[in-house]
């Protein structure tokens, strides 16, 4: 097996890691936010959409786009194992938890995204499954309506990058 076989291999297990058993943030006390938070509230975001987009003073159909390209998230992880065999659709859902890291990064350490900083952080929050899953691991940066940042995003980020590099390497 090539190198570039195993850093898919990899990444696509630190994506999945990522997304469903590390939290990205933790908003408040029994709150966090992780890829099963958004699964969870998938069906909420759909019945209140333009509701949703109405706080967040968006148009209803970004919010449906965003929501899609999350859906496309949770189901990248395990997708990028075909970059075993596809190196394009490996390095397609690598991409996915690389962005979706680095916007979680940047809603942390900056005010760029400025309102969907909101909307995209609402999605993911849920009760917590039991007293301690997702595991949560502070790692820094804090961000006053969002809480404290997890260790999900920085697995989110290796995964993607892994994948990204595993999928560009020749094959043997």
């Amino acid at each position: 097996m090539g190198a570039g076989k195993i850093l898919v291999i990899i990444g696509a297990i630190l994506s999945i890691v990522g997304t469903f058993v590390f939290a990205l943030y933790d908003p408040f006390a029994g709150y966090l936010g992780s890829g099963l938070g958004f699964a969870v509230n998938i069906p909420f975001v759909f019945e209140n959409a333009d509701a949703i987009a109405l706080a967040a003073s968006l148009e209803v159909w970004i919010v449906y786009i965003v929501l899609f390209v999350l859906i496309i998230f949770l189901a990248a992880g395990v997708l990028q194992f075909i970059g075993v065999k596809s190196r394009v659709v490996g390095l397609i859902f690598s991409l996915f938890p690389l962005s979706i890291g680095i916007v979680f990064i940047l809603m942390f350490y900056t005010d760029i995204l400025g309102p969907l900083s909101a909307l995209f952080g609402g999605y993911f929050t849920t009760d917590m499954f039991g007293d301690t899953f997702p595991l949560f691991f502070t790692i820094g940066g804090t961000n006053l309506d969002l809480g404290a940042f997890g260790l999900g995003a920085y697995f989110l980020v290796g995964g993607g990058v892994l994948g990204v590099v595993g999928s560009s390497l020749p094959k043997d």
